[in-house]
């Protein structure tokens, strides 16, 4: 038994190793596939975050570039004369030069209303907002004038003005005389915002 005692105790020895050795590379393994689930997870986890900033910084491109449009249209109406304390000696000034300029005879009178506002009751509901566009009524007579030149004056208006405006009414009549012209009485309404 004791030849047999000699050949076991290495062997006792040997398998004790292997069976360390075999719980060693399973603890291995396991340690690296733990390793492996946590960096995959970590990764995906970065890429989420990736995708999460990109779509932010597309929203906020977006924005930005609505801000722009915004902005380049404000300055736009700004430029119009819409927006900002309204040009009323501007207006009159323009609308005698415009006359002036296409030789009419002198009989232009014209009446500027003071400013009323374009909707003074404001909407009703969850989405209410206050309206502060403002509208002037400019009255115009003009006398002694043929359609032609009429028609030659508010293009020259439309093409001219600068402020938004809108003809409210324009009312035409004649004399008995064909030979006197047109009496032509005519209300523009001319809008403004007060700046911000």
């Amino acid at each position: 038994m004791n030849d047999y005692w000699i050949i076991l105790k290495p062997a006792k020895l040997v398998l004790i190793l292997f069976a360390l050795s075999v719980a060693i590379a399973l603890a291995a393994v396991t340690g690296l596939a733990r390793y492996r689930t946590e960096k995959e997870r970590s990764i995906i986890q970065t890429e989420q975050q990736l995708s999460a900033t990109r779509d932010n910084i597309k929203a906020l491109t977006d924005d930005l570039d609505t801000i722009n449009k915004l902005a380049q249209k404000y300055q736009q109406l700004s430029q119009l004369g819409f927006i900002g304390e309204p040009d009323r000696d501007g207006w009159v000034q323009r609308l005698e030069t415009f006359y002036r300029d296409t030789h009419l005879p002198p009989t232009l009178r014209y009446t500027l209303a003071p400013p009323q506002l374009l909707n003074p009751q404001p909407a009703a509901g969850p989405l209410a907002y206050q309206n502060n566009v403002s509208h002037h009524d400019l009255s115009m007579e003009l006398s002694g004038i043929h359609e032609g030149e009429f028609l030659d004056f508010m293009d020259k208006l439309s093409k001219d003005w600068r402020a938004p405006y809108r003809v409210e009414t324009c009312q035409m009549s004649r004399d008995v005389d064909p030979m006197s012209g047109l009496q032509i009485k005519c209300t523009l309404q001319v809008y403004s915002l007060p700046g911000k």
